[in-house]
């Protein structure tokens, strides 16, 4: 009995020393396929079903990838942000290009029609979460409505 409560004693350092970073982004982890974007000031719809624009959202990151596909005549950028969510709202902040070799410089507003394929209009933009579950989700800005598909 001893020994065992010894080997308890040694071990719970070890146990608690360590942390795992999770999310609780709930429904909102995962890869989302961007499928339509609605234009708010003139209603105007754009499918983008065939198109492969993603956001991979994980931990307090999302990468942007996919608008910029070099197979579809773009340069093969991708790019970082990240987020809070709180209750229906979701704040993106702090954009960077994924450019390790350059340091992953940061996006300024001259270089913002970068990130606007993937319906992001503002170096902070701020949406309203109208629909969110494990398979949809729709988001609303000030000028556009984004419609996303879970892949």
């Amino acid at each position: 009995m001893k020994k065992l409560f010894y080997f308890f004693i040694t071990l719970l350092p070890l146990l608690t020393s360590c942390e795992l970073e999770t999310s609780d982004n709930g429904d909102f982890d995962g890869f989302w396929h961007l499928v339509s974007v609605d234009t708010l000031a003139n209603a105007q719809h754009q499918d983008l079903s065939q198109k492969r624009i993603f956001w991979a959202v994980q931990l307090h990151l999302i990468q942007l990838r996919g608008a910029d596909r070099k197979d579809e005549g773009g340069d093969g950028r991708e790019y970082y942000e990240q987020f809070k969510l709180e209750q229906n709202q979701l704040t993106l902040f702090n954009p960077h290009e994924k450019n390790r070799e350059a340091g992953d410089p940061i996006v300024t507003e001259e270089h913002l029609d970068e990130i606007r394929h993937y319906g992001i209009n503002a170096l902070t933009e701020h949406f309203d979460v109208l629909l969110l579950n494990k398979d949809e989700m729709i988001l609303k800005s000030s000028t556009l409505q984004l419609q996303f598909r879970k892949q």
